[in-house]
């Protein structure tokens, strides 16, 4: 193959997640971790891939825009298969490549210097390449097959008996899917995974609009010509998606949405069965501050993995925040971890220690822990009895508190706390160690029940699922709650506020839905998993509210909302800390 390849699409930022994969994210590398650019000679190669046709458009095939990377006189068979789906972004596969336009750095270039043969590609619809968007299902999961089929006919280097895929965001959770389906593939690497698409939705009987509508924009764009800047254009979804979509505007059919989100889950049994086996290594990553995918559901997948060899990898940040500087090439932990775990699994180099990888919040400098188990991991629970909340005072949070019933109605309104002040970016700064200022001393307290515990006495660390159970009457027949934890300063804040300041540790949102108006609701909350130390002389803080910008919330019909603990079924929050080793 020849060593020249055309510049790729500069394209400018189109969206969000554009941004994530055309800058280079502040990373912590990981100096246990192997992975660099090494010194082999690598030639690269654009190519159409062509796949089935749409239904849509019988007897025109899709063509599926491609790059291969491999060692340059790379002899017959000796080399192991990388396949790479791109990432939800409008320059598509470039994405592990664009940053330098002679392609001697990023991603692609390190596989490839190590002795790969790499494919990436850019989904049906995505990108350059042709066809309707299909949100990884059956036809995009098909493609991946006719990717596989295509390397085996047209590039002799590739060892077929040695494959792997791996990707960021789309490609990662298009890659769990694809190998799914095919046992050729040997080895996954899913950064910025998803484990169920539709609990990243719909989490908790929820929309998660804000993701959805940064989702939506992205697939309704088009890249155009190189170097200008994507812009909005017809639909590019097929049209079962087109319809999901507008469905989930309209927050009607809920089951044709779980149905649609099903087939593209890589929990749900249809793709379990295929990835839980002895034969395929899987390398999951995620983010405690994940606001696109659902990090419950990933280590819910990996947790039902028991099969194979396995690794989780939990960062600060959210989503696509640890790989960026990866994929351009230089360290990363997710990256760094995806060259290992293939070079493990696929060349038998190196060793693998404990496999859960673990960042804790909030200081990204601290050293990584790791655990053989999530069971290791994560911290025995402890209930916290919920006293009143009142009106101008927050109620107890109390360990060794006493449930007592009580009750209390807020106005329905949104306040300042806020699941964060942006999608991705505010990771990004997490990384950097820069955690949104909130202030929730001064929450408007008829827009919310808040409670404190006293200032701890010692330094903790809260590690695994906190939830809430909380009794719900809604005036109508629905309702939402929104609660946020809160490692919470006891000094006065200062407007901005300097170093003493509130930083959020997890939340999560609760809807009611289909009740009987004014009939009392008891919910069991989960919020998003996390790892954090919260220091001695500051103090937790929930805060329970009717609405955050990142939700669409059931609340249009309620003025106020009345929660409640009960006698038989008292509030608590249960929280799984410890003192901190």
């Amino acid at each position: 193959m020849s060593d020249q390849f055309a510049a790729p699409d500069n394209a400018a930022p189109g969206s969000e997640f554009d941004a994530m994969f055309s800058t280079a994210p502040a990373t912590v590398p990981d100096p246990a971790a192997s992975a660099g650019t090494a010194a082999v000679p690598v030639a690269f190669q654009p190519v159409k891939i062509e796949v089935a046709e749409d239904p849509e458009f019988p007897g025109k095939k899709v063509e599926l825009d491609a790059c291969v990377a491999q060692p340059e006189n790379a002899q017959p068979g000796a080399c192991p298969l990388i396949v790479l789906p791109a990432p939800l972004a409008s320059v598509g596969w470039r994405a592990y490549a664009m940053f330098h336009p002679a392609l001697q750095t990023g991603f692609m270039a390190n596989l490839a210097s190590r002795g790969y043969v790499v494919v990436a590609y850019s989904e049906r619809g995505l990108a350059r390449s042709s066809g309707r968007i299909d949100v990884a299902g059956p036809r995009d999961q098909a493609d991946g097959t006719a990717v596989l089929d295509w390397a085996a006919e047209n590039l002799p280097a590739a060892d077929m008996d040695r494959v792997g895929m791996g990707g960021a965001s789309y490609g990662a959770g298009q890659s769990l899917l694809i190998a799914a389906k095919d046992p050729r593939v040997k080895a996954v690497a899913a950064m910025s995974a998803w484990g169920d698409l539709f609990e990243s939705l719909y989490e908790n009987q929820t929309r998660h609009m804000k993701a959805f509508y940064a989702l939506r924009g992205l697939f309704q764009t088009w890249p155009g010509a190189p170097g200008a800047t994507p812009m909005p254009g017809p639909s590019r979804l097929n049209p079962e998606t087109e319809q999901v979509f507008q469905n989930i505007i309209d927050n009607v059919d809920i089951p044709g949405l779980r149905a649609y989100a099903d087939r593209r889950s890589p929990v749900q049994p249809e793709f379990l069965d295929g990835l839980d086996r002895a034969d395929l290594a899987i390398l999951l990553c995620t983010f405690w501050h994940e606001t696109i995918f659902s990090n419950r559901a990933v280590v819910d997948l990996y947790n039902k993995l028991t099969a194979g060899p396995k690794k989780l990898v939990v960062q600060i940040g959210d989503h696509g925040n640890g790989e960026g500087t990866g994929l351009a090439g230089g360290p990363s932990r997710p990256t760094n971890a995806a060259i290992d775990w293939f070079d493990l699994h696929l060349r038998g180099e190196g060793t693998e220690a404990e496999p859960i990888v673990v960042e804790a919040m909030p200081s990204v400098l601290t050293q990584a822990h790791r655990y053989g188990t999530w069971e290791e991991f994560v911290n025995a629970p402890v209930p916290f009895a919920l006293g009143e909340p009142g009106a101008t005072a927050d109620g107890t949070l109390d360990s060794q508190g006493t449930e007592s019933p009580w009750s209390r109605t807020i106005q329905v309104k949104e306040t300042p706390a806020e699941i964060a002040d942006s999608l991705i970016f505010r990771g990004v700064r997490e990384r950097l160690g820069d955690f949104r200022r909130y202030n929730t001393a001064d929450l408007p307290r008829q827009h919310a029940a808040i409670w404190s515990s006293a200032p701890l006495d010692k330094d903790r660390r809260i590690s695994g699922e906190v939830r809430l159970r909380l009794t719900v009457t809604p005036p109508s027949s629905a309702a939402t709650i929104v609660a946020y934890l809160f490692d919470a300063t006891t000094a006065h804040i200062a407007t901005p506020p300097g170093l003493n300041f509130d930083r959020i540790i997890t939340s999560a949102a609760y809807s009611v839905l289909d009740g009987e108006p004014g009939a009392a609701v008891t919910v069991d909350v989960p919020f998003q998993l996390t790892d954090y130390i919260i220091r001695a002389g500051r103090l937790l803080r929930l805060v329970v509210d009717t609405g955050d910008e990142f939700l669409a919330d059931a609340n249009a019909d309620n003025p106020d909302l009345t929660i409640s603990s009960t006698g038989a079924e008292p509030s608590r929050l249960t929280i799984p800390i410890a003192e901190l080793d």
